[in-house]
């Protein structure tokens, strides 16, 4: 596990994280309207 791999894989762990706040706000919202 290079300094490299190790990055790639928190990054996408924050990605992921990122997009499951941005649908569960999209969702909320469309519920609101």
């Amino acid at each position: 596990m290079g300094l490299i791999a190790q990055r790639i894989e928190i990054l996408s762990k924050v990605v992921a994280r990122g997009m499951t706040i941005v649908s569960a706000a999209y969702v909320l919202d469309l519920s609101t309207r």
